[in-house]
């Protein structure tokens, strides 16, 4: 019976993959989770731009899932790890036919550190590679808390500049409502995943995804 109920688990996981993934990473990380491995990249990357690293966690948390999303790229064109606009990376100052922020891959080195300072762009370089990668962890969290930062987020800001900073990063209520219910549930309790105690439901996500993980190779 427990085959079966996999089996056809895992039919429906081929039929809406996307919102299976990321409903199992939503449900593994709950509201207090983190990964543990992030937490170092967090700390370093906020303790740069005086940000609290629970904040950065925040908006890592609503914008990808921890890089679990099940697309890296959303329907606007947003990339990585926090989700930058290629031109918001590169710099505004790039000439290019897109208005709304999409450059290229092909057409520019986004990692050109040289070009970013040229066109006034977000990009960091946080692990002193000699490139700022909208696709590196590192990087990304060292521009979002660049960018928190500059707008009002800082340490010991208000809760309203806070807010105001998160609205900045992504203009939406409805973000800044998301990601401040994050941040205000990681100040009250945080868990570091794996590794601390987890729910049932958790140990239930953490075991389907590897289940899934495991047919979809087989497959």
């Amino acid at each position: 019976m427990l085959v079966i109920v996999l089996c056809l688990g895992a039919i429906g996981w081929f039929g809406q993959h996307d919102k299976v993934n990321n409903a199992l990473y939503r449900a593994y990380y709950g509201d207090h989770g983190i990964p543990a491995v992030h937490q170092d990249v967090y700390k370093e990357a906020a303790a740069t731009y005086d940000v609290d690293w629970r904040l950065l966690a925040a908006v890592h948390r609503v914008e990808t899932i921890f890089s679990h999303s099940s697309s890296m790229r959303s329907s606007v064109g947003a990339i990585g790890p926090f989700q930058f606009m290629p031109r918001t990376w590169l710099g505004w100052q790039y000439d290019t036919d897109d208005q709304k922020g999409d450059v290229p891959e092909d057409e520019v080195d986004l990692t050109d550190l040289t070009l970013i300072e040229q066109y006034g762009g977000l990009g960091r370089d946080g692990d002193d590679d000699g490139k700022a990668d909208p696709h590196s962890l590192v990087d990304s969290a060292h521009a979002a808390a660049y960018y928190l930062s500059e707008h009002g987020g800082q340490t010991n800001d208000s809760v309203e500049s806070i807010q105001n900073a998160i609205f900045e990063y992504n203009r939406s209520d409805q973000y800044v409502s998301d990601v401040m219910s994050f941040y205000e549930q990681y100040q009250d309790e945080l868990s570091l995943l794996p590794g601390d105690a987890t729910t049932t439901t958790q140990q239930v996500a953490r075991y389907t995804i590897r289940y899934l993980d495991w047919f979809a190779g087989w497959a």
